[in-house]
C-alpha cells in the first residue's frame, strides 16, 4: 500500500472530534462561542475566515482586524462524547444508496447545540462583554 493511501485510511478511522470552543481577546476578555462537529481543524478555519475578514461575526471580525491575530486565543471548551461509530469519513453512518443516516447525524448536531447552550449561559458572552448578539427578551 502507498503512503497517500495509508494516511487516508488513518484519517478515515480516526474519530471525530466535536465539541464547543471560544476564540478570547486577550485584551479585553470579550469571547466568542460556538460548537462544531470538526474540533480539530476549527481554529484553523476561524483563523482563515478572521484573516479573509469574512468571519460570520461582524464584531469579533472587527475587534480581528483592529488588535490583530496576536491578541486572541483559541480554547476547546468541552468536547462532545461520542460512540466508537463516528468516523471521519462518515462511512459509520452512510446508508446504501448514498446519504447518512440523517437521525444519528441530528443526535450529534442536538447534543453540539445543547452544549453550546451551557456554555453560553455559563459564560454569557454577549455584547458589550463579549462577541454575541444578547438572546431576545434579555439574557
Amino acid at each position: 500500500m502507498d503512503r497517500r493511501k495509508e494516511l487516508q485510511n488513518e484519517f478515515a478511522m480516526k474519530k471525530r472530534t466535536m465539541g464547543v470552543f471560544q476564540i478570547r481577546n486577550l485584551g479585553s476578555g470579550k469571547r466568542y462561542i460556538a460548537s462544531t462537529s470538526t474540533l480539530d481543524s476549527a481554529w484553523h478555519r476561524e483563523r482563515f475566515m478572521l484573516n479573509m475578514g469574512s468571519h460570520i461575526n461582524s464584531l469579533l471580525q472587527a475587534d480581528w482586524k483592529q488588535d490583530g491575530e496576536k491578541q486572541f486565543e483559541f480554547e476547546v471548551l468541552e468536547s462532545l462524547k461520542l460512540g466508537d461509530e463516528v468516523r471521519n469519513d462518515y462511512k459509520d453512518i452512510k446508508v446504501p444508496g448514498g446519504g447518512v443516516q440523517r437521525n444519528v447525524v441530528m443526535a450529534y448536531r442536538d447534543e453540539l447545540k445543547k452544549l453550546e447552550k451551557k456554555w453560553m449561559d455559563q459564560l454569557i458572552p454577549y455584547d458589550p462583554q463579549g462577541y454575541h448578539k444578547p438572546p431576545k427578551g434579555g439574557s
